[in-house]
């Protein structure tokens, strides 16, 4: 999986030269971004992008979710999802670790949350993928692969932090 801070790093630079209020040429740009780097950086892209938009997964979201309309599925959440990752790392932390903000937001500002659905976002990543290997690769088996990967690697790290202590 992509270390944090990476992905952010790509976030920040695609959000330097585009907004989402173009999201063709943001998802343009980000594509570029992606297409550098290699595939198995690209696979660990999305797996952050899906653990970023599992988290969250919170009573305040959802129910600003609900308002807005984007509860009527687990898909259409996801999108509302992408939207905040995809507004950058500090609109992200202020919807994950305040409540009250994206409350505030719906209240005074509802316009600001207009592009906090966003399609396309997770979509990315899988077309990158193809285009480097092909379009019989196989998406999922790489994203399990690369997530199992990243687990071994998380316990490889916590076992030799024990064996310091010991």
């Amino acid at each position: 999986m992509t270390e944090e801070q990476q992905f952010w790093d790509v976030i920040e630079m695609t959000l330097k030269h585009h907004t989402l209020e173009d999201d063709i040429a943001y998802d343009e740009f980000l594509h570029d971004q992606l297409k550098k780097k290699q595939v198995k950086d690209v696979v660990g892209f999305q797996l952050r992008l899906i653990e970023l938009r599992r988290t969250l997964d919170s009573f305040e979201i959802i129910k600003t979710a609900q308002v807005l309309g984007f509860y009527s599925s687990r898909e259409v959440f996801n999108r509302f999802c992408n939207g905040i990752v995809a507004s950058g790392k500090s609109f992200y932390y202020n919807v994950k670790d305040n409540p009250e903000f994206i409350k505030t937001l719906l209240k005074e500002e509802p316009v600001n949350l207009r592009y906090c659905y966003y399609e396309g976002f997770s979509l990315i990543a899988p077309n990158v993928f193809h285009e480097k290997e092909g379009n019989d690769a196989d998406w999922v088996s790489a994203l399990k692969n690369t997530q199992r990967l990243s687990e071994l690697n998380k316990d490889k790290a916590y076992d030799s932090e024990m064996d310091q202590e010991l």
